[in-house]
């Protein structure tokens, strides 16, 4: 039974951001219902294998020229372990081609690494020696920086961002966050998609918070800054915390997009998410 869960957990993992616009099948995952039959049911993405096509497809030396800059919507998820398929979203990306690119944290993946390259989406595989930092994609000498930063994760990395989703009521969660010690302050994204009504977020046990709202082709996302005070960063060792109560609409879907923790010093503590609690 725990091997079986563990190949159901991998295989939830590799859902992106796309399919769950696509198909609307992720919320119903989330749900109460049992997790078996909704892995069944719901498209799946192999250890490395393309996630935005039905089939995988190889790398095409097709370039699709680009009309404009590069431009990135978003990298899903913002974390991953090395294996792990790292998906860009966005425009102008052209394809693969020998004057075109990526980097993560400053170093160029290498094409052995590369799944799948169009103009709308890159698809690559975190290297053994991938670290932390900035993804950049060069096309043809146009380069653009995703703002966010990706962590290379482990089994060490302890610090945790999850949704909460309340058992009565499926339109509401908490957003929870685990060994955050010392943090000062949590930037993240909220990213909701197939409803333009406005998100309710109502921040938790003293935390003040700033929002901005940034309208992207993929679904909205919300900006929060979250001030945490001193005693509940320190009530989070090996114990979830509330930060925010996030209130949705019908039918709609809510994901963490990007999220970065940062020290008094300004140091960014490494995150992740579990799998099965990355969006609600």
């Amino acid at each position: 039974m725990k091997h079986l869960i563990n190949r159901l957990l991998r295989w939830v993992y590799k859902l992106s951001w796309k399919r769950i616009a696509g198909f609307g099948l992720f919320g119903l995952m989330l749900a109460a219902i049992p997790i078996t039959i909704n892995v069944a049911n719901s498209p799946t993405r192999t250890e490395s294998k393309a996630a935005l096509l039905p089939r995988t497809e190889p790398i095409s030396t097709k370039f699709e020229t680009p009309s404009g800059p590069p431009e990135i919507y978003l990298v899903d998820h913002f974390f991953g372990k090395v294996g792990d398929s790292v998906l860009i979203h966005g425009k102008n990306l052209g394809g693969l081609h020998n004057n075109s690119s990526i980097s993560l944290g400053g170093q160029k993946i290498k094409e052995e690494n590369l799944v799948s390259w169009t103009g709308d989406f890159i698809e690559f595989i975190v290297p053994k020696e991938a670290k932390s930092g900035l993804i950049e994609v060069n096309i043809l000498g146009n380069r653009r920086t995703w703002p966010g930063m990706f962590f290379v994760v482990d089994q060490n990395t302890k610090t945790e961002l999850n949704f909460n989703r309340n058992a009565n009521d499926p339109i509401k969660a908490n957003l929870e966050a685990v060994n955050i010690n010392g943090a000062k302050e949590i930037l993240i994204w909220l990213l909701a998609i197939k409803n333009d009504k406005d998100l309710k977020i109502l921040p938790n046990n003293g935390i003040t918070t700033e929002s901005n709202i940034i309208n992207l082709p993929i679904g909205k996302v919300y900006e929060i800054k979250l001030q945490i005070p001193e005693n509940l960063a320190r009530n989070s060792v090996n114990q979830p915390i509330s930060l925010i109560q996030i209130i949705k609409q019908e039918k709609q879907t809510v994901g963490l997009a990007r999220a970065e923790i940062s020290l008094s010093n300004g140091i960014l503590l490494p995150v992740k998410s579990n799998p099965l609690y990355v969006s609600f």
